[in-house]
């Protein structure tokens, strides 16, 4: 589990990732199994908040949109959501239509991309103003965890010949 957060609200602008959060893993001994759980909570909120792009990228380079220019000109629909691929609603056809949090829902690509996948390393959390104008962001915390996450390989026992 990462929990980051930072005292200071970072604020971030138009056209490139000017916030990039980064999480390390190291010591596991074993590959994200078919039955790992992924979820990230964040609370970001902007005043535009379909200005608003998200990705997570893995240690192994793999990329999933958490949110892609979703939530329409509502303010602050992210500042709290928790994203989990077990939601009912997801942020692609979820229907924003009033200012405020909307939680829980599913990521714009599912966590389950990540399955199979070696977790250690940095994990990247990048976040996007698509939008010039006088709107703006801030990211004031990123919590991001696995569950159930090892697959585990069992070697068969060898069978001890019996000595008669």
């Amino acid at each position: 589990m990462f929990h980051l957060f930072d005292d200071d609200p970072i604020f971030y602008n138009y056209g490139y990732p000017s916030l990039t959060v980064t999480g390390t893993v190291s010591g596991l001994v074993n590959r994200l199994s078919n039955y790992a759980v992924i979820t990230l909570n964040i609370w970001m909120p902007h005043t535009y908040s379909g200005d608003c792009v998200v990705t997570l990228t893995s240690p192994s380079g793999t990329t999933i949109y958490i949110t892609n220019r979703r939530g329409g000109k509502n303010d602050d629909v992210f500042d709290g959501t928790y994203f989990t691929d077990s939601a009912t609603y997801s942020v692609k056809t979820y229907s924003f239509n009033s200012n405020g949090v909307v939680s829980p829902l599913k990521p714009e690509s599912p966590f389950s991309t990540f399955r199979g996948e070696n977790p250690n390393g940095d994990w990247i959390t990048n976040f996007y103003d698509m939008a010039s104008g006088s709107d703006n962001g801030k990211v004031n915390e990123v919590v991001f965890v696995f569950q159930g996450f090892l697959s585990f390989f069992s070697k068969k026992k060898k069978k001890r010949k019996k000595k008669w």
